[in-house]
């Protein structure tokens, strides 16, 4: 529905103070790429909208459960069944109607992930060991930097990975990093399976971080941004339930 009168500056009026006029026409203007709109990637990608980040590449080829309503923003009764990136554009285009979307409702592989060329950031809100390390190589290759973020049970984990720096395949020590992408990478990956328990808040927790890491990059306040070696690390039961530390 278009309301009359409505328009991006007014939509995000109240932004300006904590940010400059060109600091929100920079948030416009900017291009971030989000892979996985669970419940990591859907919350930064509500954020990132709501603060005004004018173009986005959308990727997920799942469909929403039931299991996705303890967490995943952009889950309801009413879009079980319905592809996320459907959601996403809907919720997009709810909040900005000047939002551009670039969206593909399929998993990101070697094959396509060329798809991802043109952002000026990924945001990782992905769910599976293969398609982390392609985007992981991918975002290497064409000097992206990389958001990551992961979370399970009561617990999360988030930081930057850039390009001239390590990589998460090198940081994680995963045995990937010597095998080419392909079949039998896929195969071996496997036996990674994806989380089957998380508290809700703690994915939301490390999804807004992801956001907030984003528009600190956007704008070039390089000095506030988690990069590694210093990561975010969620514990939600522990004493200390949010601390930066370094790996």
């Amino acid at each position: 529905m278009k309301i009359k009168g409505i328009s991006y500056p007014l939509i995000f009026e109240r932004n300006l103070g904590a940010i400059t006029f060109e600091e929100q026409m920079k948030l416009k203007k900017a291009k971030v790429a989000i892979i996985g709109l669970g419940g990591i990637g859907g919350i930064a990608f509500e954020m990132l909208a709501r603060v005004g980040v004018g173009n986005f590449i959308i990727v997920d080829k799942d469909n929403f459960d039931i299991s996705n309503l303890n967490r995943q923003i952009l889950s309801s009764l009413n879009n079980l069944e319905n592809k996320k990136t459907n959601a996403a554009i809907l919720r997009g285009t709810e909040i900005n109607p000047e939002i551009k979307l670039k969206a593909y409702p399929y998993e990101l592989d070697e094959k396509n992930a060329s798809l991802i060329k043109g952002a000026d950031l990924i945001v990782d809100g992905l769910d599976n060991l293969y398609s982390r390390i392609v985007l992981n190589r991918t975002a290497k290759k064409y000097r992206i930097p990389y958001i990551f973020g992961a979370a399970e049970y009561t617990k999360g984990i988030s930081t930057i990975f850039v390009p001239k720096g390590k990589s998460y395949e090198e940081v994680f020590s995963r045995f990937s990093k010597k095998m080419k992408l392909g079949k039998e990478l896929r195969e071996k990956t496997k036996n990674y399976q994806r989380c089957q328990s998380v508290l809700g808040p703690v994915p939301n927790i490390i999804g807004c971080f992801e956001a907030m890491q984003a528009i600190n990059l956007i704008l070039g306040k390089n000095k506030a941004v988690v990069k590694y070696p210093n990561f975010l690390q969620v514990d939600i039961f522990s004493k200390e339930p949010l601390k930066i530390s370094f790996l």
